[in-house]
Formats: C-alpha cells, sequence, structure tokens
C-alpha cells in the first residue's frame, strides 16, 4: 500500500491504510422521540481493510470495498451473508450505486481510476482514468454523472455515466475527501480539511460557486434530507460540525468519540451517526437537538456505514477488524399524549386534535372499536382527525406509522357520549274579553343526535305575573313543564297561560328556558325563547 500525503501528521498512518467515506441519506428532519440505542445484531465477515459501503436501491444487497485486496463484496441483507465477491483492482476505497440499482462506482486511490460495475453481471464493465488518489465518489440523484474527489489532485472528476467517461475537471480546495450531492442534485458539496473550508459545487455548470469556512478540518460530509444542513466529521477535533446550508455558515459543533472519519444522516433524517475510528464506536446524534443521544460499541476502527430506507439497519464497515457490523436501529414509534376535545357525539364529525410525538406519516388515526377517523392529517407532534360515529364510552385515540403503532395512555382517551339538542321554540296568543289572557304555547324540538330521555323546561314568572296550566306545574314563582322521552327530530307541546286583569296596563316578558335535559345538551344558543306582551286593558292585548 502507499502512503499518500497526509493534511496532518496524524493522519499519516491512518491515510496509508486507505480510509473512505461511504454515506446513505433519504427524507426526514423530524424530531427525535426517547428511543433505545441501536445494538449490533450480526457481524459478517468480508475482505481485510473494509471501507465504502452503500445500499442497493431495493435494500437486497450490500456492496463493501476492500482497501487491501480491491474486491467488493456483496452481501445478502435477508441472509447477512456474503453473495458474491467482485475483483475490481487493487485498492478499492469508497462505492456508489447508481439510483437504478444496475450499476457502481468504486475510487481505486493507487490506480488514479474508477471502476464501473456491473452488479448484476459482476464484472467491470469500465475503467475510468481519474486525477490523483481518487478517494470519495458520489452519484448525483438522477444518475447522470458521479463526481469523484482526487485527494493529491486537488480536484473534482465529473465522469458521464452514460459514456463512462470524464467530461470536466474541477480545481478544488486542498486535499478533497468527503463529497455529497444536495437531495436537488443542483449542488455537490466537497469536505476540502486542507484548507478547512466545505465548497460548493454548482452541478450545472461544474464550477465552484461557493465556500464554506469551517473551524475544523472536514474530512466527511452528510446532508439532511431537506438539504438544509451539513454535517461534518472532524478528525483530529473529535467532533461533528453542523452547517446551514442556506447562510452559508458553520453554526455548531456535536462532540462525538475519538477521531470521526465518516457521518452518515438517516434515511428518515432524525438520527445522524459518527463513525469514531480511534475509540471502535458510533455515537448516534438526535438532529433536533444535535446532541448525542447514545454512544453504540462495536468492531476495530468503524468507518463506512450505511442505512436500509426503512432506517431500521445499518451496515457498518470495521475497517481493522475485516468485517461489517449489521446495526438494529429502533425506530421511534408514535406516541399520543392528549386529545383535545376529549369527548364528542355518538354520531362522529367532531374535529379532534391529537397530540404526540413522531406522528408524520401517520397511515390511520383510530377511534377504539368506533374505527379509523374519515379524514386526518399529522405532523410530527400533532395530528387532526375526524371522529368517526361510535357507541357512547370511552375509547383510545391511536396513531398508525410505518414504524408502529402509539401505545394506549390515558392521555389518548376520548369519550362518545350521547348529546340531544333541545330547540325551545314559544308562541303566545292574545285571548281578549273580561277573563283577558295570553295563551302560551311551548314546542321543544330534539335536534338529536341521540334520543331524549328526560327533560325540564322552566318559564320564571315575574310578580304580579301569575300562570295556569294543564300540562305543566306551576309553584315557586314559575312554570315548571317536564319532558319524557323524546326521539330525535321529534317535537312536543306544552301549554300555559297568563291572566290579564280587566283594568291591567302594563308590559311583560316571559322567557322559556331549557334547564335540564337527559342526555347533555351540546348546543346552548337554542335553548330559550322570549315573548313580550302589552296589555292595555284586557281588551287590548298584543305580543311579539
Amino acid at each position: 500500500m502507499r502512503t499518500r500525503r497526509s493534511l496532518r501528521p496524524s493522519w499519516t498512518a491512518l491515510l496509508a491504510t486507505g480510509l473512505t467515506v461511504g454515506a446513505l441519506l433519504g427524507p426526514g428532519g423530524l424530531a427525535l422521540a426517547d428511543t433505545p440505542p441501536p445494538t449490533v445484531a450480526a457481524t459478517v465477515p468480508v475482505g481485510p481493510y473494509p471501507a465504502g459501503v452503500a445500499l442497493l436501491p431495493d435494500g437486497s444487497k450490500v456492496l463493501v470495498t476492500s482497501q487491501s485486496s480491491g474486491a467488493v463484496t456483496l452481501i445478502d441483507t435477508a441472509s447477512d451473508t456474503v453473495a458474491a465477491t467482485v475483483d475490481t483492482g487493487s485498492g478499492s476505497y469508497a462505492v456508489a450505486v447508481t439510483p437504478d440499482g444496475g450499476h457502481a462506482y468504486v475510487t481505486h486511490a493507487t490506480e488514479n481510476t474508477v471502476s464501473v460495475v456491473d452488479i448484476a453481471a459482476r464484472t467491470v464493465t469500465a475503467t475510468v482514468p481519474v486525477g490523483a488518489a481518487p478517494f470519495d465518489v458520489v452519484l448525483a440523484p438522477d444518475g447522470a454523472h458521479a463526481y469523484v474527489s482526487n485527494a493529491d489532485a486537488n480536484t473534482v472528476s465529473v465522469i458521464d455515466t452514460a459514456t463512462a467517461t470524464v467530461t470536466a475537471t474541477v480545481p478544488v480546495g486542498a486535499e478533497p475527501h468527503g463529497l455529497v450531492a444536495s437531495p436537488d442534485g443542483h449542488r455537490v458539496y466537497v469536505a476540502a480539511p486542507g484548507d478547512k473550508v466545505v465548497q460548493v459545487l454548482d452541478t450545472a455548470t461544474a464550477t465552484v460557486t461557493g465556500s464554506i469556512t469551517v473551524p475544523s478540518a472536514a474530512f466527511d460530509l452528510a446532508v439532511t434530507p431537506d438539504g438544509a444542513r451539513l454535517y461534518t466529521a472532524n478528525w483530529g477535533e473529535h467532533t461533528v460540525g453542523v452547517i446551514d446550508t442556506a447562510a452559508g455558515t458553520a453554526t455548531g459543533t456535536v462532540t462525538v468519540g475519538a477521531n470521526p472519519l465518516a457521518v452518515t444522516v438517516a434515511p428518515d433524517g432524525r438520527t445522524a451517526f459518527a463513525s469514531n475510528y480511534d475509540d471502535n464506536t458510533v455515537s448516534v446524534i438526535d438532529t433536533a437537538a444535535d446532541t448525542v443521544s447514545s454512544t453504540l460499541p462495536v468492531g476495530a476502527n468503524p468507518y463506512g456505514l450505511a442505512v436500509t430506507a426503512d432506517g431500521k439497519h445499518g451496515y457498518l464497515a470495521d475497517f481493522g477488524a475485516a468485517t461489517v457490523n449489521v446495526l438494529s436501529i429502533p425506530r421511534p414509534v408514535p406516541t399520543v399524549t392528549a386529545v383535545s376535545p376529549a369527548t364528542g357525539p355518538v354520531t362522529g364529525g367532531t374535529a379532534v386534535t391529537v397530540t404526540g410525538t413522531n406522528l408524520a406519516g401517520a397511515t390511520a388515526v383510530t377511534f377504539g372499536a368506533a374505527g379509523n377517523a374519515s379524514a386526518f392529517s399529522c405532523t410530527a407532534t400533532g395530528c387532526t382527525a375526524t371522529a368517526p360515529a361510535g357507541a357512547a364510552g370511552t375509547v383510545d385515540v391511536r396513531v398508525t406509522t410505518p414504524l408502529g403503532v402509539s401505545a394506549v395512555v390515558p392521555g389518548d382517551h376520548y369519550t362518545y357520549t350521547e348529546q340531544a339538542d333541545l330547540a325551545v321554540a314559544l308562541t303566545a296568543k292574545p285571548v281578549t274579553g273580561l277573563g283577558g289572557r295570553v295563551d302560551f304555547t311551548l314546542t321543544v324540538t330534539n335536534r338529536g343526535p341521540s334520543a331524549l330521555t328526560s327533560g325540564t323546561v322552566t318559564v320564571p314568572l315575574t310578580s304580579p305575573t301569575t300562570a295556569t296550566s294543564t300540562d305543566c306545574t306551576v309553584a315557586g314563582g314559575k312554570v315548571t313543564c317536564t319532558l319524557a322521552a323524546l326521539a330525535s327530530g321529534a317535537s312536543v307541546t306544552r301549554h300555559f297561560s297568563v291572566p290579564v286583569g280587566l283594568l291591567t296596563s302594563r308590559t311583560f316578558t316571559v322567557t322559556a328556558t331549557r334547564t335540564a335535559s337527559a342526555p347533555a345538551d351540546p348546543v346552548a344558543t337554542d335553548d330559550s325563547a322570549s315573548r313580550t306582551c302589552r296589555a292595555n286593558t284586557s281588551l287590548s292585548i298584543t305580543c311579539s
């Protein structure tokens, strides 16, 4: 193996063994809930000095390079066993797979070439000369171009994947290593640790259009699924850096293990993983808080890591152990902490706000035995859902995402209630003569949705007003009309009369109000009705 010039003396021995970059990125950018840390589920022996790791788009195979033999090992992810090896040339470093899964691009630092591998045929179909000491390789999202960092030439080679030829050579900063493409494919970010910068390569013009100064020597790069942030593995600083891509500035660092050489963002964007080469650990970073949530012991000298599209497994190259660790990565399941309002009618239709965590991407919101919400929409921390019809009683509102179903907790309770909306109407009919009076007719309509079990309508009487009734009770200065069972949509009438003396001259108002009902009345706006009458004498009475 050839010892290449290194940025720092402490890198010389490391780079002599030929480390490389590997990262698989995906959509996301959501807050990380409390979840168990990853674990090593299996260990797969591979070729000596494994470095770069890449997954096929369908997740069926993992490709792992060998800095020593140059062979690329294919691991079957269903069985976690070696399915094949492909001889690609001496000292293979980084590997990247085209979006269609048909080809892999492999860098060879000692040969100054990139091999193009037909994955199905398991053969090298082309060898592309590039710059001195090619290190990392990344594919554009559309697969039309491959970008290669040439560490000893301070350039990036642009390969046309249709012709397997270099179409541009872009001068960049000193010792370019890690590369990552923006999700939209408009930019490729280049880590140039020799100048302590991350440069922005415009893919349309194949020119450097920006340079972001960073406080540490960024060796590897990963981008969040929304393209808003970059994470940098800072060799020698024991940190991972954070860059705001819109502002083009470094915004902070996260302290991780000893000498991180690779950083990977999970497909959902919730976590980043730092491969800590010198202490044989992986730091798990919560990207919402930019803090380390757990540290996982792994094999000797961890480096390239690829994470499956569902985020449940990772494949980590242990450079010093000639193995690949298969990581089991628990995913944050949804949780429900509150439901508002917590009650609604059995007929459904109530707009309910469900509060919790990890709710984005929900595939269902269920209301116990009542079933699925008739409509719902969720963000990471909340859902709006329309309650379906259900039986009276309390149910658990649970949210289902591809990662699981929220557990039953007291905060998810929603109570279906029987409700009967009683609408009160009152008419007044003056009856003139020596025995003048006003005959009132009270009409109560049950607007539902439930049947009425019982109810009461009360009419206060202000002295000197009195009343008589054949179907209501008059006592204690009020008229009390009791209601028995009443189906939804049905109406009932009650009657009472207020006498007017022969020589009476006064104005009085009579108000009838629903004062009790079972089940509860959810609508208060139609609970009362009033009529005002003017009596000059019992021979002249008017009401409105």
